[in-house]
C-alpha cells in the first residue's frame, strides 16, 4: 500500500492519482473535510505530472497494464488550475495500456481532448463521467461548480470522439436527487445516454465498506432507499451501473 495524498494504491488493481489537493466547489455533501482537505480552497498543493511519475518510481509502486488508472477524488482534475497536468498523465498512462477513468463537473472542450485521441487503442481504454448529484438544487448544494446546463453539453459535444461519457449520478442525495427523476430521464432520452451509474454517498456512519481510495476508516458507503427507485427506473432506459468500476470493467479489452 502507498498513501501521500496525491497518490494512493493498495494493490496492482488500482491506482487513484491526484495533481492536487482540495477543490473549489463547495458542494455541501463534499467529504473532503473529512480527509483533512477543503472544498472552498486548493490550499496551494499542486504538483507536477513529473512529481506524479517520479514518485510511483522512487516508491517502485507496482503498476502494470491492467491497473486501472482513477483521476480524482481530492480535487476536480479538470481545473484550469490542474488541467494540463491531468492531461499528461491520461497521456503517459494511456501509452502504457492502461484504462484510465476521470470524473468532473466541468465542461470539456474538444479540443482540449485533441492531443490524447490517438493515443486511445480501444472505445473504452479512456471513460469519462459527469458527475451531478442534483439537477433542480444544483445552486444550494453545488453552488461554486459548473452550471449543469454547461456540464450536460459534454454528451453532446464529445459524442464526435466515441469516449464513453458517462452520467454519474453520484451521490445519491436522499430525498433530493429523486426528485429529479424525470429530468434525468429527460437527458438520457434526449442526449441518449449509453451508461450511467448510481452511486452511494459517503459519510462517517461506519458499514461494511470503507472508501476505495483511503486506507483511514474515516468514511463508509452507505445506501440510501432513493438509490433503488432511481436504478430501477432509469435501467429502463439505458445501462445502470452501482460503480464506475463496473463501467470500466464493462469496456475494457
Amino acid at each position: 500500500m502507498f498513501d501521500n495524498g496525491y497518490i494512493f494504491t493498495k494493490d496492482i488493481k488500482r491506482i487513484f492519482i491526484n495533481t492536487c489537493l482540495g477543490c473549489m466547489g463547495k458542494c455541501s455533501y463534499c467529504y473532503l473535510s473529512q480527509m483533512g482537505y477543503s472544498n472552498q480552497a486548493l490550499q496551494k498543493r499542486m504538483v507536477s505530472s513529473d512529481f506524479i511519475f517520479n514518485c510511483i518510481k522512487e516508491n517502485k509502486i507496482e503498476i502494470n497494464k491492467d491497473t486501472l488508472i482513477t483521476l480524482g477524488c481530492y480535487s476536480e482534475c479538470w481545473d484550469e488550475n490542474n488541467k494540463k497536468e491531468t492531461i499528461k498523465i491520461i497521456k503517459y498512462f494511456l501509452q502504457k495500456g492502461n484504462q484510465v477513468q476521470l470524473s468532473t463537473k466541468k465542461l470539456i472542450d474538444v479540443k482540449d481532448l485533441s492531443e490524447i485521441m490517438h493515443l486511445i487503442k480501444y472505445r473504452g481504454q479512456l471513460v469519462i463521467f459527469v458527475s451531478m448529484a442534483t439537477i433542480t438544487y444544483h445552486d444550494r448544494i453545488e453552488n461554486n461548480t459548473t452550471l449543469i446546463e454547461e456540464r450536460i453539453k459534454n454528451f453532446k459535444n464529445l459524442k464526435e470522439l466515441d469516449i464513453p461519457i458517462v452520467l454519474y449520478i453520484k451521490p445519491v442525495l436522499k430525498g433530493v436527487t429523486i426528485k429529479d427523476l424525470d429530468l434525468f430521464k429527460s437527458f438520457i432520452i434526449n442526449y441518449k445516454i449509453k451508461d450511467v451509474v448510481i452511486g452511494t454517498i459517503f459519510t462517517l456512519e461506519p458499514s461494511k465498506e470503507t472508501i476505495h481510495f483511503s486506507d483511514k476508516n474515516k468514511l463508509f458507503y452507505n445506501e440510501v432507499d432513493d438509490e433503488k427507485i432511481l436504478i430501477n427506473e432509469l435501467s429502463k432506459f439505458t445501462n445502470v451501473f452501482t460503480r464506475s468500476t463496473q463501467v470500466m470493467q464493462f469496456y475494457k479489452k
